[in-house]
């Protein structure tokens, strides 16, 4: 096993080995040997969100991926390209800029974590509104499972199937099922022009009927979110912004600025801007870092519901803040928000998770002190289907080799 300078704790917990395999055939030999031997194995890309899920039972060896970073197929014109798992986001990025192309994902530390580690927590922006999550980018997948095999799935074509889509199901799995070692991916040309159309409101209803009116209209702008959080280009206060990531032809964004400021102003907005350039990216950058890099006494929560429902999640977030008032971002259409919750008690928490839940959603804590991570499942309870993770696990890693204890119910 090669030993590195890098750090691979998590959660306290460090291996006593490290690997770091160069091939997807040595991932599941690893793998292979790992569960043969009973050692729990956390995968490792660049480690942006290790913080993610409950602490590991058990932990025994790094199996770091950072190797596996080259391009194997790109065909622009098929606007498909295939990469291996552990890439950076950020160069994947820009080698598909040299064509005029992207990847239509905008999540947190989205230019050093890996494809892999993004992949593996469904981890997801702002542009989800347009563009969907990363099961709406991914065609096909190589996994390295703990019976020391390579399991393709998906394909390479933009195509609808029959039968069992295991893309998915490695997809937010925590890397507890298998291993991503390869990934065929959905691309998107570059807008030819981008802006930001924002508005304030003193009035959170007022707010959320116009980032309504903006997500369900013919504009199909790439972000609509609603805010109330420190960020660049936007005034200081507690008012609720509306901002609307306006992204095509310059004649497109033109028109959507047009038309969300004016929409904005006719439901009551106090305050409208627009920002371009640099200051449109700073914002929509900052947007999708919210609450990283936060104290350690500070709860990260991501609260789901319908999005009708955000009014009601901001509500159950703001009686888990001491004043009130937490600052917070919401993807408007799609009932996706994050609450900074500072010092927030195990109580608080798990009245908050209930909350979620009364609402037909869920709450997870993205980010915790260690205490509360020691009491509570960051997961939220499980679910009537539960039943049937497990026995996937049961299935894919029989002798919980992988990421042991981290995933929802513990698994």
């Amino acid at each position: 096993m090669l030993q590195t300078e890098r750090s691979f704790g998590v959660a306290g917990l460090s291996p006593s080995e490290v690997a770091r395999p160069e091939t997807p055939d040595a991932v599941a030999a690893a793998l292979g040997a790992a569960a043969a031997a009973g050692k729990a194995v956390v995968p490792w890309g660049s480690g942006t969100k290790q913080g993610w899920g409950n602490a590991p039972r058990r932990y025994d060896l790094a199996l770091d991926l950072s190797a596996l970073d080259r391009v194997l197929e790109y065909e622009p014109a098929d606007l498909v390209i295939t990469t291996e798992a552990g890439i950076p986001l950020g160069a994947l990025q820009r080698r598909l800029a040299e064509s005029g192309q992207f990847l239509a994902l905008d999540p947190p530390y989205a230019a050093t974590s890996t494809l892999g580690g993004t992949l593996a927590t469904n981890a997801s922006g702002p542009s989800r509104l347009l563009y969907g999550t990363a099961r709406d980018l991914v065609l096909g997948m190589k996994v390295a499972n703990p019976a020391g095999e390579l399991v393709k799935s998906g394909g390479k074509v933009v195509k609808n199937v029959v039968g069992y889509d295991l893309n998915k199901m490695h997809i937010g799995g925590l890397g507890t099922l298998g291993v991503m070692v390869e990934v065929t991916l959905k691309v998107h040309p570059l807008p030819a022009a981008e802006a930001t159309a924002g508005a304030t409101f003193d009035d959170l209803a007022a707010a959320v009927a116009a980032a309504g009116r903006i997500y369900r209209s013919v504009l199909y702008p790439r972000a609509v979110e609603l805010v109330r959080a420190p960020l660049p280009g936007m005034p200081a206060g507690n008012a609720w912004g509306v901002l609307v990531w306006c992204a095509g032809s310059p004649a497109t964004v033109e028109r959507q600025v047009r038309d969300a400021t004016a929409w904005c102003q006719e439901g009551g907005a106090r305050e409208s801007l627009r920002l371009d350039g640099d200051d449109h990216r700073a914002l929509w950058a900052a947007v999708s870092e919210f609450g990283r890099d936060l104290p350690a006494s500070t709860v990260l929560a991501k609260l789901t519901a319908v999005p009708t429902r955000i009014p009601d999640l901001a509500a159950a977030a703001a009686r888990a803040h001491p004043d009130g008032a937490p600052p917070l971002i919401a993807h408007a259409g799609s009932g996706v928000l994050y609450a900074a919750l500072p010092g927030a008690t195990v109580p608080v928490l798990q009245a908050l998770t209930r909350a979620a839940a009364a609402l037909g959603g869920a709450a997870v804590l993205e980010a915790a002190p260690p205490a509360v991570r020691e009491a509570l499942d960051v997961w939220g309870p499980t679910r009537d289907d539960f039943p049937l993770m497990q026995a996937l696990k049961d299935q894919f890693d029989p002798q919980g080799t992988l990421n042991p204890g981290r995933f929802l119910g513990r698994l």
